[in-house]
């Protein structure tokens, strides 16, 4: 095993039968967004704190082949967008424009290593203990950490599985990382393709659509369902669906997928995907988002009486407890929303009451889709309120109807919900630039219970994207 750290607080170590033995107040497996929030925030709490990390990077697929990859690679084509934007008003760049998966590429792997580095930065200086393997269950309260140098096992008083998700790779088509991939492997495509088509239209596959038809790929989208994205308010999802048309997205719904095979043409390869109404799409690429599936197989959870569902999702309480005492779980492989963001808080809480300290009440918690455009929601859609029979109000307001909008060329919507007698905020619901960012003004507003009146006694700044909180605010109140 790797030497360890100091530890925040004495750590008892014996051997029996030749293998080493330590204990912990808390052992966290899996370093990505809940693990890494749940181990410092059991450090700062003064316990003894062990991560276990099976991979060679810390950060867990956040950090390696997910979020932060993914979200560097947007950045860089709305670079790129914006430069062709700039060409077109006749202002000129001595850059070259990226032409190349390689160009593209090229601000992730720094990312990635500076992130990590914060992290492992963040452990040393709070003592949490970095443990280097895989981990199983031996018995209630006792992991085995494996790795080629042997295995160690050790204790611990509660134990947090964020193990994380990893993509779906249904058997039934030929994923070969090349012509036929899957979220992780796109990223290491060798080139930008001309055509794409994306099995799946939830979140990764949408947002991949997105970024590469502004690249220029001719893109579809085939999914089995009739709606994407159905968790969204309508007319955000309306949006989208207008934005994806005009770059040229095609969107087959309620189509099933009956066969997927490359073949071999004189001098290139392509992927065929082959569908139940009969229809043939064929494109340079095929990615497959097809969901993700838990990383639970290797823990032997069945030592602990722990069991899972179809997908390996772990059932847990509002505390995210799990069945068994003591065990806890938090991130994507307890399921929906699976973000980044709510598994940090998920992992956070999850030690607070491990720990049997106060927790803070659940605030509402945002959500960020990064399509281009990007969207953004927290709060209740039109629907819900419907099925729930609250009687509300909608304010709605346009980016582009503020001069900042105007200078970055920018037209999203922005849609406050709010309740008719009281004006209290329920919902806030956006698409458009800078939305993941904005957002947040709206979730303050829902946590404190504030009204249109606390948004029009408020001054923004101008000219300020905010300022639509304002305009829709005021669209709420003549609506009144």
């Amino acid at each position: 095993m790797q030497p360890e750290q100091a530890s925040k607080q004495p750590v008892i170590t014996a051997a029996r039968g030749g293998i080493r033995m330590r204990f912990y107040d808390l052992v966290v497996i899996g370093t990505g967004p809940a693990g890494w929030s749940a181990a410092l925030q059991g450090a700062k709490l003064g316990m003894a704190v062990a991560v276990i990390e099976k991979g060679l990077m810390l950060g867990g697929a956040c950090v390696r082949t997910g979020t932060l990859p993914s979200k560097a690679l947007r950045h860089r084509v709305l670079e790129l967008l914006n430069s062709r934007k700039n060409v077109s008003h006749g202002i000129h760049t001595t850059e070259l424009a990226p032409l190349t998966m390689q160009d593209l590429r090229g601000p992730r792997d720094e990312v990635i290593s500076h992130h990590q580095q914060t992290i492992r930065a963040f452990f040393e200086r709070n003592k949490v203990v970095v443990l280097a393997g895989s981990a199983s269950f031996v018995g209630p309260g006792r992991i085995r950490v494996s790795n080629r140098q042997g295995e160690d096992i050790i204790e611990a008083k509660k134990v947090l599985i964020a193990t994380g998700s990893r993509p779906r790779r249904p058997d039934s088509i030929p994923i070969d990382d090349h012509i036929i991939v899957d979220s992780d492997s796109l990223l290491d495509l060798d080139i930008i393709p001309r055509s794409l088509s994306v099995i799946g239209s939830g979140v990764i596959g949408c947002e991949y659509a997105t970024i590469f038809a502004t690249l220029g790929s001719k893109v579809t989208i085939i999914d089995r369902r009739e709606k994407l994205l159905r968790f969204l308010d309508s007319d955000i999802l309306d949006t989208l669906c207008h934005s994806m048309r005009s770059k040229g997205i095609r969107v087959m719904q309620e189509e099933q997928v009956r066969d997927v095979r490359i073949e071999d043409k004189k001098n290139f390869r392509e992927g065929v995907v082959c569908l139940e109404s009969g229809r043939t799409v064929r494109s340079e690429r095929v990615l497959v988002a097809a969901g993700r599936v838990s990383n639970v197989e290797s823990l032997n959870l069945e030592r602990i009486g722990l069991t899972t569902d179809e997908t390996g999702l772990i059932k847990v309480d509002e505390n995210y407890r799990t069945d068994i005492e003591n065990v806890y779980a938090a991130g994507d492989v307890i399921g929906f929303p699976a973000l980044a963001s709510t598994s940090m808080h998920q992992g956070r809480l999850a030690v607070l009451h491990a720990a049997g300290k106060e927790r803070p009440a659940t605030s509402v918690l945002p959500m960020a889709i990064f399509t281009i455009p990007e969207i953004s929601a927290v709060g209740l859609t039109e629907e819900q309120c419907r099925e729930q029979g609250i009687p509300y109000e909608v304010g709605t307001a346009r980016s582009g109807e503020t001069p900042r909008g105007q200078i970055a060329g920018d037209d999203g919507l922005v849609k406050l919900i709010f309740k008719r007698d009281t004006k209290e905020i329920l919902g806030v619901h956006m698409i458009g630039a800078s939305a993941s960012e904005l957002i947040h003004v709206g979730m303050i507003l829902l946590h404190m219970g504030g009204t249109l009146d606390d948004i029009l006694s408020a001054v923004f700044n101008y000219p300020t994207m905010s300022e639509v909180y304002r305009i829709a605010a005021l669209d709420g109140m003549n609506r009144l």
